[in-house]
């Protein structure tokens, strides 16, 4: 046998170098730990105290919005129609409210509430429930004026604050109520010259950002900065508000004697084509629109149309002698009735003899059978041309919400019947002040002067910018117009317009009665009455349209809608102290023999 080999020996051997590579191992192990360790208090004190800072910051950081004030909105002498008014909602932090004192006794929140109750004029038991509990922000109250929220300052109850906001007031209620609009609750604009210059009037909200303390007070070296709010502009309108009054309780007047459904009064400046008045009956007080249907919420003298009837005569009498068809003076024999070559018949309103009536006496007595006599001598283009000239078809140019340019079908599209009707009105539709316009062209020696609504935008300076003016334009002759007018002017001292007469002053007019279309459609179910007039006849200053919507009671111009003119055409006289007429007119011969 052998030698016995030593089991010490070779178990020395083979365990040496694996308690090293343990060693190594453990000894790594801890360096790795370290390191780790190392990295996460590095990460701890450096990264992430940065990130906990701007989280504290953002906790201590409050944004809050500095509202634009809303521009003005004035008539034309600065009377006040729209204004922006600041109130202030009442906000509490309820965990600072809970330590509220009182002569270094601690109240908290129904001691505030008791101190809160007077400034607010409510029962501390209605403010209690605002003010318990750990919300940071609660409302409390809406509303407030300026003189509440300062003698709820006096009180220094702490967590107590308020939101300024601003509110919309129009403080001539509603004089130009369906011209100016109004704003929704949540001061969104809605309607009228509010809603068509909303961008203007609206300015631009500003932002205060800073930080606050643990009681909400404003840390004054803290991370604070203001972005200062852009007020709106303010806009001045052509309205005058006197004429603008008195032409509403005018209407408003005979809308309800004649049980009419609605009615309007456009009193317009015919030189500058400014609109001094623009009244709609019923009307809305934009303080609580919500008190009249929302029909009567805008301007029906912008959105509403209408077959303008036997007032359309005044443009086929300014094509004809335009086009040097007639003279005032030319002779016709005017039948009740008058049968077309195409078999379609037109009748006057009322039944009579044949008349021996001059082109100014068809006018003067209003005849449709006399005007398409006359009228014949036009083509159907002429016809549909001098009437696209004249504005139908056509918006203002104004701007105002919902406007239309109301009807007037190409004359290829006119059937049989129609190319006849429009010459006095019927198949054709405008607004009311469209035919304002009409006459206001004629009374301007044919030259067409846009309206406007708005004199100009108010800047920071609080001087109007004044509005780019539309460009004026001719649509008839000097002659043709001149006329027209001494035409216009018999109808009202000898013929339908009598009730439309001024003491004092010479008047030229015409009026006009049409057949209202059902709002279903098809058909008719009422009429309009309607005159239209300028006046002093021998140096027009001011045009006047009176409409009556469906009047129940008296429906012909004459009577229903031309006492309104004379009305409001003497007080606009008065009120704008034009002297009254001092010649007498030349008028040509309604007949002959």
């Amino acid at each position: 046998m052998g030698p016995r080999r030593s089991r010490v020996k070779k178990t020395g051997k083979r365990t040496g170098p694996n308690l090293r590579l343990r060693m190594g191992l453990i000894a790594a192990v801890s360096i790795l730990a370290l390191l780790i360790t190392s990295v996460r208090l590095v990460s701890i004190q450096g990264m992430d105290s940065m990130k906990l800072a701007e989280k504290a910051l953002d906790n201590r950081l409050v944004t809050r919005t500095l509202p634009a004030d809303r521009g003005q909105i004035l008539a034309s002498d600065g009377t006040v129609l729209a204004d922006s008014v600041s109130r202030y909602q009442l906000v509490v932090d309820q965990e600072n409210v809970a330590q509220y004192k009182v002569d270094g006794k601690l109240v908290g929140a129904w001691g505030a509430a008791e101190a809160l109750a007077g400034p607010l004029d409510t029962d501390p038991g209605l403010l209690y429930p605002k003010l318990v509990g750990d919300k940071r922000w609660n409302p409390v109250a809406k509303g407030l004026t300026s003189e509440t929220w300062r003698a709820v300052k006096k009180l220094e109850i702490l967590g107590v604050s308020a939101e300024e906001y601003a509110v919309r007031s129009y403080p001539s209620g509603g004089v130009a109520g369906n011209l100016v609009g109004f704003l929704s609750s949540d001061g969104h604009a809605q309607a009228g010259l509010e809603q068509a210059y909303d961008e203007q009037l609206s300015g631009r909200d500003g932002r205060q950002q800073y930080e606050k303390g643990a009681r909400g007070e404003i840390i004054p070296l803290g991370d604070n900065n203001i972005q200062d709010a852009v007020d709106g502009e303010g806009l001045q309108t052509t309205i005058d508000p006197d004429i603008q009054y008195y032409a509403q309780q005018a209407i408003e007047e005979q809308r309800q004697k004649h049980k009419a459904e609605s009615g309007s009064i456009v009193v317009k400046e015919i030189k500058t084509g400014r609109i001094l008045a623009a009244a709609d009956a019923p009307t809305v007080d934009p303080n609580s629109p919500g008190k009249v249907d929302a029909d009567d919420r805008g301007s029906r003298i912008f959105t509403d149309v209408f077959e303008p009837g036997s007032t359309a005569k005044m443009v086929t009498a300014a094509a004809l002698l335009d086009q040097g068809l007639v003279d005032p003076e030319d002779e016709f024999t005017v039948p009740y009735k008058w049968k077309a070559p195409n078999d379609e018949e037109f009748r006057d309103s009322h039944e009579h003899p044949d008349e021996k009536l001059t082109f100014a006496g068809i006018l003067a007595e209003s005849s449709n059978t006399g005007t398409i006599l006359a009228g014949e001598k036009l083509t159907e283009e002429q016809r549909y041309e001098y009437m696209k000239k004249f504005g139908f078809g056509s918006t203002s140019g104004i701007g105002f919400p919902a406007e239309t340019g109301g009807i007037l079908h190409p004359y290829t599209d006119w059937d049989g019947r129609t190319k006849y009707t429009v010459m006095f009105g019927q198949g054709v539709a405008a607004n009311a002040l469209q035919t304002t316009d009409v006459i206001a062209t004629i009374a301007n020696g044919g030259v067409h002067v846009p309206s406007t609504l708005v004199d100009g935008m108010i800047g920071p300076s609080g001087k109007p910018i004044s509005e780019p003016a539309g460009k004026p334009e001719r649509v008839i002759s000097e002659k043709a117009a001149d006329q027209t007018l001494s035409i216009l002017e018999g109808v009202v001292a000898e013929g339908t317009g009598k009730s439309a007469q001024v003491s004092g002053y010479r008047v030229a007019g015409k009026t006009g009665t049409a057949q209202a279309p059902a709002a279903e459609g098809g058909g008719y179910d009422g009429y309009t009455a309607s005159f239209v007039g300028v006046l002093p006849a021998e140096d027009p200053q001011v045009a006047i349209s009176v409409t009556l919507q469906r009047p129940r009671d008296g429906y012909y111009g004459g009577s229903a809608a031309a006492p309104v003119f004379s009305d409001v055409a003497g007080f606009t006289m008065r009120h704008l102290k034009i002297p009254p007429s001092t010649t007498e007119p030349q008028l040509p011969a309604r007949e002959w023999k």
